[in-house]
């Protein structure tokens, strides 16, 4: 138990950090990105992304050969040096997008081992009956530093929130850049953090994976066989492309499109925006938390990914930002039916040898289509008038995100899973 505590408060306290880069970032676009903006953050969120596409299964192969916390380690001291080059790059007169963009896709390299790594740890810290539940409560850390990060971003960026607006109004935005690039000190500082409690970590020594002679090209090609060969694999893997090619690059572009654009507001709003979304995630993770075991996961999977598209289509309509962030909460409950359960499966269903080759397939797939979904909806937002662009974009990722999670129905073995 002190293991998962430590390891829960580590996370929990990095997420924080990470809250205020990612809550931030496509904002700094838009202020910094001159003509054609909304493009330019589609491109940066997609070098964000892009990294778990290009060497994801590899990443995996890696977790799978060595000692999990330590990969996890040397992942905090990389990331904490990598964030902070942005405010020192201010401080010197050289911020731009394409650093922005640098930084990003470096970060996002690093991360696409240490994800992995952390999901596969899990399962060496906890008894295997207890998965569900140690899942929705990292789920639900995960979601309260969103709360905590957002809610701070929000803080601090709504000191002089007047002034900050009027010169907004005016094209004058160096101001609120500083502002935001600052909160970088304090992302960096959280992977410091982390790293000192993942240090003081007891995990029970990794399985046999660890001692593997084969080549990475080979752990990569038994990785997608067995993904070929399970139905389980198969169904996980189609329904979490498409679903996030519709729903992530409106929540991700599209929010900050929508808040900008349509109600004519700034980077505090979007973190309020972002705080609510982690409300509702917290309570959909305790909600899986408590009643998740006795119910089907992959019925909870199918239910999550419908309600999850649906809950987006409201958008269309909605003009007042208060029911905008009610809205936005409820979407948020549906979320860790998908992801905890999913998470959930592969731990109990594949080997525990596989587990970092197949963490990565999913996460390949996640943020592979996510880089494309932010891309598109980067270049739809640009090409789509500024006031009516943002709720039609929510308007087709809605109709298209319930449609995957009704199509998942066919995947049998999915449906039937317990």
């Amino acid at each position: 138990m002190k293991n998962l505590v430590l390891l829960w408060i580590g996370q929990f306290v990095s997420q924080v950090g990470d809250a205020f880069f990612m809550v931030t970032l496509p904002f700094l676009i838009l202020l910094i990105g001159g003509e054609d903006a909304a493009a330019k953050t589609g491109v940066v969120m997609l070098l964000n992304f892009l990294p778990f596409l290009l060497i994801g299964p590899f990443a995996g192969a890696l977790v799978d050969r060595v000692r999990k916390k330590r990969l996890m380690l040397v992942a905090d001291i990389i990331r904490a040096g990598l964030v902070v080059t942005l405010p020192l790059a201010a401080m010197g007169g050289h911020l731009s997008w394409p650093l922005v963009g640098g930084v990003a896709f470096c970060l996002a390299t690093v991360s696409s081992a240490f994800n992995p790594a952390r999901d596969a740890l899990l399962p060496l810290l906890a008894d295997r009956r207890s998965l569900t539940r140690v899942n929705a409560w990292f789920q639900m850390s995960n979601q309260m530093a969103m709360i905590v990060g957002s809610l701070g971003v929000a803080f601090l960026l709504g000191i002089n929130e007047e002034s900050t607006k009027a010169a907004l109004a005016r094209g004058e935005v160096g101001a609120e850049v500083a502002r935001i690039v600052n909160l970088y000190w304090v992302d960096g500082a959280t992977f410091m953090v982390s790293f000192g409690l993942l240090l003081s970590l007891v995990a029970r020594k990794d399985g046999p994976g660890s001692r593997r002679k084969t080549s990475a090209w080979h752990d990569v090609r038994e990785a997608l066989g067995y993904a070929r060969r399970s139905g389980l694999l198969r169904g996980l893997l189609f329904i979490t492309a498409v679903d996030n090619f519709f729903i992530m690059g409106p929540a991700i572009i599209g929010s900050n499109l929508l808040i900008f654009k349509t109600y004519g507001m700034g980077a505090r709003h979007v973190a309020m925006f972002h705080a609510v979304l982690g409300v509702g995630w917290l309570l959909g993770s305790i909600i899986v938390a408590k009643w998740g075991v006795r119910w089907p996961k992959g019925k909870l999977i199918l239910i999550g990914m419908v309600m999850d598209g649906v809950t987006f289509i409201p958008f269309f309509w909605i003009r007042s930002f208060p029911l905008l962030l009610c809205a936005h909460a409820f979407h948020g409950i549906w979320i860790p039916f998908i992801q905890v359960c999913r998470t959930t499966l592969i731990q109990e269903r594949t080997p525990e040898e596989m587990h970092g080759r197949i963490f990565s397939l999913i996460n390949l797939t996640f943020i592979g289509c996510t880089s494309l979904s932010v891309l598109a909806t980067g270049l739809l937002g640009n090409a789509l008038s500024e006031s009516g662009g943002p709720p039609i974009i929510y308007l087709i990722a809605g109709v298209g995100g319930g449609v995957c999670g009704l199509i998942g129905i066919a995947f049998g073995q999915l449906r039937r899973t317990r």
